[in-house]
């Protein structure tokens, strides 16, 4: 998933990441999609979802476009900063005979911003919180959403938010190569509304809430 532009925090969220996929792949081959992801995945197909194009920011192992290319979407890209996510995204879409519909880029989507095509759905899931420069991550990402824009972040709870904060006190002190990040979500539901999207769709867990947004 990508994190900020700046290159020690990529290369330690990459090296967290990676260091973890293959626990990420065992358990999405063993388990399937989790909730939110489930939730994810229902909200988009709700608004539709057959023939169309699905961009993947902070994809991991591409457990969740590729669930929805088995649900009739048409081609996915998944972008994502963990070397790790990426290699094993690879190898689980051709396993699942997706390889040919499929395209992976290791890399900062703020950074690739031009090298990216648009999609007629963009997915960002637990990606937000794992970004530091939200600002520039929203302009990009709404910039390429043709008609879906959805999105997984921490649901907006003082335990939460607490939580979140202990995390990084502790994991600033101890030098974790990466930390979770905690941002006006208020405001960012704002933004992305002010962007032209309308929200279709919305669920939450004990941690997380989900929402996908269509064109209005």
């Amino acid at each position: 998933m990508p994190t900020s532009c700046c290159s020690d925090t990529r290369a330690g969220t990459n090296t967290f990441f990676s260091k973890n996929a293959e626990t990420y792949l065992r358990r999405f081959r063993k388990k399937g999609l989790r909730k939110e992801q489930r939730s994810l995945a229902a909200g988009i197909a709700a608004v539709g979802l057959d023939d169309r194009s699905v961009l993947e920011i902070g994809c991991g192992v591409g457990g969740l476009h590729l669930t929805l290319l088995q649900r009739g979407a048409r081609s996915a890209v998944g972008v994502d900063i963990s070397e790790g996510m990426i290699l094993r995204a690879r190898s689980l879409a051709a396993d699942l005979g997706f390889g040919d519909r499929t395209e992976y880029l290791l890399g900062d989507i703020v950074a690739m911003d031009a090298g990216i095509a648009h999609s007629d759905i963009v997915v960002l899931d637990k990606v937000v919180c794992c970004y530091d420069d939200l600002d520039s991550l929203l302009t990009v990402s709404l910039g390429k959403a043709g008609l879906v824009y959805a999105l997984s972040f921490p649901r907006p709870h003082p335990f939460n938010r607490w939580g979140i904060a202990c995390i990084s006190a502790v994991g600033g002190l101890l030098r974790w190569p990466f930390v979770p990040k905690w941002h006006d979500w208020g405001a960012m539901l704002e933004r992305i509304c002010t962007s032209g999207f309308t929200e279709r769709y919305a669920s939450q867990s004990l941690f997380w809430s989900v929402r996908v947004f269509a064109r209005a």
